[in-house]
């Protein structure tokens, strides 16, 4: 048989550093394939974050010997979640119930884990082109062969792969311009959002170390925890209608309807932010195009974006990335191959957590219906816990099915 990816020496190209492309192109890597991993950016730079790590992304840190990088940073150690409606009443959840072993989930800014990512991507020989925009896909007899792409200077060049990955995130780059040199209309199935994200780093906040705090309020939500340096991440997620209100006052924005929150207003009053506010528009959820053509495939966010309060975005990334590297190195005579597969694996491993996260998003859009949830879940911890995890349950992925 001939191989269509030839050897493992062959050029697997990834576009995107974040935390799925990042972690695919180490563990790529690490099974002696080459990579090349390009990014628009240049690290470290801020990027709009819940910046909250479950326990479970421990284990996956641990795989690619950059734990204890992590940790070094002084991010804070997560004990809990806690969910609050707009009168004050609230629930926890254990951020033990994820991950027994780990005990406790971390916070630290996605400035500092991508950075150091991409180092470790670095010393296992991936070659890393920071500050570098892909401006077109390359084909050859219907397959993608490649990008053109144009650094800081730029000057336009074009790499040829054997195999192109789609990490750009919920932007979904190369997918969208599959689909459309295909003359195809996009097909994420997830449900459409009219949604911006809003994110700063607040100092002066007054917040207990050790615990993330959720809020609900008219036309959203937001989460706030501490990251380093004795900073608060506090990014928010609410409807473009009340934001269009604004006129772009974000501070006003905050003290009008997230201050609304009787929990936000005692925490945030006297915070100060230390840097300008990131937002960004939010088009949709669920899950996307996985194979948009071929030799192009999608992981992280470019392939699903869940909703942000379960906290599970991080996992996915690195999750998705591990069952992709994994069905490469077993399956590189045949890219067809790799695509089936791995449709299989992402679905088995992720539909029912998507689904799941779609009702709860209903409820985290209305304070009333939030308000009523929160004191029926207050009753009962068992209920709390089987519905927690239920935004985490998957399958082990199993190669012979």
């Amino acid at each position: 048989m001939k191989s269509e990816i030839q050897n493992p020496k062959s050029e697997i190209l990834v576009v995107g550093a974040g935390p799925a492309g990042a972690s695919l192109a180490i563990r790529l890597a690490e099974k002696d394939f080459e990579v090349t991993l390009i990014e628009r950016d240049n690290f470290p730079r801020q990027k709009l974050c819940g910046e909250f790590i479950s326990p479970e992304c421990l284990e996956h840190f641990r795989e690619l010997n950059v734990l204890d990088e992590m940790f070094s940073v002084g991010g804070d150690r997560i004990a809990e979640t806690v969910f609050y409606a707009p009168n004050g009443k609230n629930v926890s959840v254990s951020s033990e119930w994820f991950n027994a072993e780990a005990q406790n989930a971390l916070s630290i800014s996605r400035a500092e884990m991508d950075f150091r990512l991409l180092e470790r991507a670095k010393k296992v020989g991936v070659k890393i082109l920071e500050e570098t925009q892909v401006v077109g896909l390359l084909s050859e007899n219907g397959k993608i062969c490649g990008v053109k792409a144009k650094n800081k200077r730029a000057e336009t060049f074009e790499i040829a792969a054997d195999l192109t990955i789609d990490a750009t995130g919920r932007a979904n780059v190369l997918g969208k311009s599959a689909e459309k040199a295909e003359g195809q209309r996009s097909k994420v199935k997830g449900r459409r959002s009219k949604l911006v994200g809003f994110k700063t780093h607040l100092k002066n906040v007054r917040l207990e170390k050790g615990r993330c705090e959720i809020y609900f309020f008219r036309g959203g939500y937001g989460g706030l925890s501490f990251v380093e340096n004795n900073l608060a991440n506090h990014c928010f997620l609410i409807k473009a209608d009340v934001v269009k209100e604004f006129n772009g006052q974000t501070d006003k924005l905050v003290e009008e309807v997230i201050f609304q929150n009787k929990r936000a207003f005692e925490t945030m009053r006297d915070a100060e932010a230390v840097f300008d506010w990131l937002a960004v528009s939010v088009e949709s959820f669920g899950r996307k195009n996985l194979n948009p053509a071929p030799n192009l495939l999608s992981v992280g966010d470019a392939a699903a974006f869940i909703d942000p309060f379960t906290g599970s975005g991080m996992l996915m990334a690195l999750q998705s990335a591990k069952i992709l590297a994994e069905i490469i190195a077993e399956n590189r005579f045949s890219t067809n191959r790799i695509a089936e597969i791995y449709e299989t694996a992402h679905r088995r491993n992720f539909q029912n957590r998507l689904r799941i996260c779609a009702l709860m998003r209903r409820a985290a859009f209305m304070p009333n219906l939030a308000k009523l949830i929160i004191s029926t879940l207050g009753f009962s911890e068992k209920s709390r816990e089987i519905l927690a995890r239920a935004t985490r349950r998957s399958f082990l992925f199993d190669k012979n099915k």
